[in-house]
């Protein structure tokens, strides 16, 4: 956890208490004068409430008590007083506006002081002397700012929340910002960790039983689901004419493939397999993102021109699933800030989202050019050039134009940045069947064969 530093405040020396000139007053202001004098404030007290409950506007007996309550540390008491003077009048505003601050000042640099030392006995006495600090100075933000930095350290998050929202709300704290919107997009992120660690396998299983169709290989068809529990063989025809097939079963997922030539003729699922899910900890995610965008709207809003917000909103909206809002941020973003790589390469990823080829392999490429060693984009370069490829490929066969080659510059343009992803990550298998489709789309059988094979040893651990 980032640690933060928080500055004391310089401290105005509270004088001491003041003795008051004896004049024409009760029998009850005069012993409580004398009894302060001695310095015995309990007495003076008493003698003190007797006086206000005859004599409620007494702004002198008022002021005297909050005195007395700052040499006894009863700083709560104190301001009670010097308000309920100050209602009667303002005759002592500036030595009543002096102890106040003074006090609020030592009280502050003392939560400060136990912030700063970073264990929870230190949060707990910060806690309370922020709120103290709070009530002796209500209109301070900074008061709010630091007492929901300390409920946060201390991992009170549900606290933190509203000072630090009063805190960004009434003070435009900047820090109360970045605080509030960074904990929503943590806890964001810790609930989707959870949620793909409690759904691991069976969004593997998923992942695999999507990777089983029309003409994928037979080994690839074991890699992802292992052995078939039986197997059938049929054999039509004589001679020339004879074909040989075999029937999988994977009783686990109702499933039946049918194998003709090592590679799948089709998938036969007998009852609908159900993946089962537990979305409860992406809901929470996603509520959690959702918080995060509601505080750095408010906070870009006030500070437009700071990059780090609106680079965390986008964030928000991403993971919030407000992909919409998230796209049009991304545009802004690029064209405000176009030397940076994070912004550049998820506008690419909307953009191959979208199937705009070219578009996407700009800004992977425009990532690139300030990061060469950005992996993530090298992969997604070769990717849009892929898909690319294939879509071409389609739109000409759709056409009638089957002897148009062009779509195969879009293949080889995928080459290089392949066999890039592969120098860092060389037993990759996808990679390396992606490199013999590639190969295989630009009729060189010899170097498809070499990729097949490569994968194919990866995966018995013959690499």
């Amino acid at each position: 956890m980032k640690k933060f530093i928080i500055y004391g405040m310089l401290i105005i020396t509270v004088a001491s208490l003041a003795l008051m000139g004896f004049q024409c007053s009760s029998a009850e202001m005069t012993s409580a004068k004398l009894y302060i004098q001695r310095k015995e404030y309990q007495n003076a007290v008493t003698q003190l409430q007797k006086e206000l409950a005859k004599n409620p506007k007494n702004e002198e007996a008022w002021f005297l008590l909050g005195q007395i309550r700052i040499e006894t540390k009863d700083y709560k008491g104190m301001k009670d007083a010097f308000v309920s003077a100050l209602g009667v009048a303002p005759t002592h505003k500036k030595e009543i506006t002096g102890y106040t601050v003074s006090i609020w000042g030592k009280t502050y640099n003392d939560g400060v002081e136990k912030l700063n030392k970073g264990d929870s006995v230190g949060y707990e006495s910060a806690i309370e002397a922020f709120k103290l600090a709070s009530y002796l100075e209500p209109d301070s933000f900074v008061n709010q700012q630091n007492l929901g930095l300390a409920y946060y350290k201390k991992g009170d998050i549900e606290s933190a929340v509203g000072p630090l929202t009063e805190a960004m709300e009434k003070g435009k704290s900047l820090f109360a910002i970045k605080i509030l919107s960074g904990m929503y997009l943590m806890h964001g992120t810790d609930f989707q960790t959870k949620f793909v660690e409690q759904n691991r396998e069976a969004m593997e299983t998923k992942k695999s039983l999507d990777q089983i169709r029309e003409k994928t290989k037979a080994v690839d068809v074991k890699f992802y689901l292992g052995e078939p529990t039986s197997v059938t063989k049929e054999s039509k025809g004589k001679g020339k004419n004879a074909s040989a097939k075999e029937i999988w079963t994977y009783p686990k997922y109702n499933l039946v493939v049918t194998m003709a030539n090592d590679v799948v003729e089709s998938v036969k699922y007998t009852t609908a397999v159900a993946v089962k899910i537990d979305s409860a900890y992406h809901a929470k995610s996603v509520a959690e993102f959702d918080k995060a965008v509601d505080v750095l709207k408010k906070g870009s809003a006030m500070y437009p021109e700071d990059a780090d917000l609106s680079e965390s909103l986008m964030n928000a909206y991403i993971g919030a699933e407000r992909n919409n809002e998230a796209r049009d941020l991304l545009i802004a973003r690029v064209k405000k800030y176009p030397d940076s790589k994070f912004d550049r390469y998820n506008y690419g990823v909307f953009l191959l989202k979208d199937n705009m080829y070219e578009e996407a392999v700009n800004e992977f490429k425009a990532a690139l050019a300030i990061d060469p060693g950005m992996s993530s984009a090298v992969y997604n370069v070769a990717a849009t050039y892929v898909n690319w490829g294939v879509a071409e490929q389609d739109r000409l066969k759709k056409a009638g134009k089957d002897d148009d080659k062009s779509y195969q510059e879009k293949y080889k343009a995928a080459i290089p940045f392949l066999e890039k992803v592969l120098v860092e990550k060389p037993n990759e298998v996808q990679i390396w069947e992606l490199l013999g489709q590639v190969y295989a789309n630009l009729g060189d059988p010899k170097k498809a064969t070499e990729a097949y094979n490569k994968a194919d040893a990866i995966r018995q651990g013959k690499n």
